[in-house]
C-alpha cells in the first residue's frame, strides 16, 4: 500500500507497526532489492540508542542479530547524527515509512545498512492500523504469567538462582583470566571496565591492557595522582594536544590553563607515542557524570589511595568482623569525591558546574557486586580459602538492591507488571537474576526454555 508522503505520521505509531508486525511479512524487500524476513522484531529499547535491541532477521537468507532503528523518513538517520555515533554500529536494519532514494544508511564504522521502507507493505491505512493496535492484546509471553501461575516466592526463588548463576559465570571468567595474568591485573581490568559502564566498557578494558597496573604502581605507591592521571588520560587519547584546543568557560580561563598545562607537561615528559584513538570512546549521548575523562580521573584517585595495592585494599575490608561492616567499608573505599577543578569539569577545559562525586555510592555498589565479589570468590578457589569464598558469596546473595538499569527495569515490568517497584526485586542478586534471564533467554528469544516458563522454581522444564 502506498502512502502520501505529505501525510503526518508519528514515529511512535510506526514503532508500534514494527513491534506488532502489522505488515505483509511474506514479501518484504529492502530499497536495494534484498529479501527480508523478520524472525523477531527485537525488544523495545527504553535506554539511549537504537529503538529496538536484539532483533533477529534474515537478509537474502543470511541470519543477522542486532538492533533496529525506526524513522519516518530515511533522511532522518543523518539528520539525527546516527552516522557519526558509534552507538549505532550495532544496527542491522533501518526501518522507515519512506526511503528518500538513499538505498543504505551509513554507519560510523564504515559501510552501510539496508533500508526497509514499510509503506508498500502495510496491512491497511494508518488509521486502520492505529485502531488495530489499540485493540490488540499484549503478547502472551511466559514471564508475564509467571507471577500469577507460580506465586511471588517461587518467582523470587527463580531470580535468586539466576542471580547466583550470573555470579558463578563471572567468577569462572575471572578464574580463567588469572591463568594467564596476575590476579591484581585481572581485578584492575575488571574495575576499569566497570567504570566504563556499558557504553565504554571495551575502551576501558583496552586502556587497562595498554597501561597495566605494574606500570602505574610506582606512582601509586608514592601517591602521585597527577602522574597517574596524565598517563591514563594520555594513553587513552583523551588529552588535548595543546592549550589552544581547550574550550575555556571560566571568566578568565587562567584556572583552566594552569590545571590543563600541568597535565600536558607531565604527559609530554613520558615521551609515549602509541595511544588509543579518541574515536574509540563513546562520548556522544553519554551522561556528563559518566564522561570517560571523569572516570579515568576517578580511577587515578583509587590507585593512589590504595598505593597501587588493589588486592590488599579489597581483602582487608572483606575481612571485617561482620558482613554489614565489610559492605560499608568496601563502599567507602571505592567512593571518590573531588574538589576544585576536578569537581567542576566533566571534560578537560570544559566547566560544567560543581559535581563533587567522581564515584558515588551507586557506582561503588555496582563495582562491588559485578566485579569485587565474584573476583574474590574466584581468587579464593585458587588458594583455596574457604572463609573468603563463603564471605564473598554471602555478601553477594544478601547485598541490597542496586540502582536500576534499562534491563532490570524492563524485566521487572515484564514479570511484575504495574506493581510498586518498592522491594521488587528485593536484592542485588535478584536484579542480577533479571539480567541473567534477559541475556540468556530474552535476548536470544528462547522464551520456551526460560525458567519462568517452566512453572518450576528450580528452572527445570
Amino acid at each position: 500500500m502506498k502512502q502520501d508522503q505529505g501525510t503526518s505520521i508519528k514515529e511512535s505509531l510506526l514503532t508500534e507497526v514494527w513491534r506488532q508486525r502489522l505488515v505483509d511479512k511474506a514479501s518484504l524487500s529492502t530499497s536495494d532489492g534484498k529479501r527480508i524476513r523478520v524472525l523477531h522484531p527485537g525488544r523495545k529499547n527504553i535506554d539511549s540508542g537504537p529503538d529496538f535491541c536484539n532483533a533477529l532477521i534474515t537478509v537474502d537468507g543470511e541470519r543477522l542479530k542486532g538492533d533496529i532503528e525506526i524513522h519516518v523518513s530515511s533522511r532522518q538517520w543523518q539528520a539525527h547524527g546516527h552516522h557519526k555515533d558509534p552507538g549505532f554500529n550495532s544496527v542491522i536494519l533501518h526501518v522507515v515509512m519512506w526511503d528518500d532514494d538513499r538505498g543504505t544508511s551509513p554507519l560510523h564504522s564504515g559501510g552501510g545498512i539496508p533500508i526497509l521502507a514499510l509503506s508498500p507493505y502495510l496491512n491497511g491505512s494508518m488509521e486502520e492500523l492505529s485502531h488495530a493496535m489499540q485493540s490488540s492484546t499484549t503478547p502472551d509471553e511466559p514471564c508475564r504469567k509467571a507471577l500469577k501461575q507460580n506465586g511471588r516466592a517461587s518467582v523470587l526463588d527463580v531470580l535468586n538462582k539466576a542471580g547466583e548463576e550470573r555470579f558463578y559465570s563471572k567468577a569462572t571468567k575471572f578464574r580463567a583470566a588469572m591463568t594467564s595474568n596476575e590476579a591484581e591485573q585481572v581485578l584492575y581490568e575488571g574495575m576499569l571496565a566497570a567504570l566504563g559502564y556499558a557504553k565504554n566498557k571495551e575502551p576501558f578494558e583496552e586502556l587497562a591492557r595498554l597501561l597495566p597496573l605494574r606500570l602505574l604502581s610506582k606512582f601509586a605507591r608514592r601517591g602521585k595522582t597527577l602522574e597517574i592521571q596524565a598517563l591514563m588520560l594520555g594513553v587513552a587519547g583523551l588529552l588535548p594536544k595543546n592549550l589552544q584546543m581547550v574550550s575555556r568557560k571560566t571568566p578568565s580561563g587562567m584556572h583552566n590553563d594552569f590545571e590543563v598545562d600541568r597535565l600536558l607537561q607531565t604527559w609530554s615528559s613520558f615521551g609515549i607515542k602509541d595511544t588509543m584513538n579518541r574515536s574509540q570512546w563513546r562520548l556522544f549521548r553519554v551522561r556528563p557524570e559518566n564522561c570517560p575523562t571523569r572516570r579515568v580521573i576517578a580511577a587515578s584517585h583509587l590507585l593512589a589511595r590504595c598505593r597501587g595495592d588493589l588486592m590488599r585494599s579489597v581483602l582487608v575490608r572483606l575481612s571485617q568482623p561482620s558482613s554489614s561492616r565489610a559492605q560499608r567499608e568496601l563502599e567507602r573505599s571505592l567512593m571518590v569525591k573531588a574538589d576544585g577543578y576536578r569537581a567542576s569539569h566533566f571534560r578537560i577545559g570544559v566547566e560544567a558546574g560543581q559535581r563533587p562525586s567522581l564515584i558515588g555510592q551507586s557506582r561503588a555498589r555496582d563495582i562491588i557486586v559485578n566485579v569485587v565479589l565474584p573476583f574474590c570468590f574466584a581468587w579464593s578457589e585458587t588458594k583455596p580459602d574457604a572463609w573468603l569464598r563463603k564471605r564473598s558469596k554471602e555478601l553477594y546473595v544478601n547485598y541490597p538492591r542496586l540502582q536500576e538499569n534499562w534491563i532490570t527495569e524492563y524485566m521487572r515490568r515484564q514479570i511484575f507488571g504495574d506493581e510498586s517497584a518498592a522491594g521488587l526485586p528485593c536484592t542485588a542478586c535478584h536484579q542480577q537474576g533479571l539480567i541473567h534471564l534477559y541475556m540468556a533467554f530474552c535476548a536470544e528469544h528462547r522464551c520456551h526454555a526460560c525458567p519462568l516458563a517452566c512453572g518450576d522454581a528450580t528452572g527445570h522444564c
